[in-house]
């Protein structure tokens, strides 16, 4: 069965690749209820899921709080052209 197929009946569970996929968007509660729902009950149930979350959650706040360096502004030409070049 195409993988579409079987979301449209399982719209209210996740498994672990959903939780993978979707994971930044929970944490930031950019998903629609039924989801946010259906994730936390999966990440209740399943350790896995839940410290790779946790762990993602983490790097997240660690990331956060790094100041924030300005690239030089020949930074983005230089990867186009290296792109282009196909370096």
């Amino acid at each position: 069965m195409n993988s579409w197929i079987k979301n449209i009946f399982r719209r209210s569970e996740v498994d672990c690749n959903d939780v993978r996929r979707l994971s930044s968007d929970y944490l930031e509660d950019d998903l629609p209820e039924v989801k946010q729902s259906a994730i936390r009950t999966h990440l209740s149930n399943c350790g896995p899921c839940r410290a790779f979350v946790e762990t993602l959650a983490s790097t997240i706040g660690i990331l956060s709080r790094l100041p924030r360096v300005s690239a030089p502004s020949s930074f983005k030409e230089s990867v186009m052209t290296r792109i282009k070049r196909g370096d």
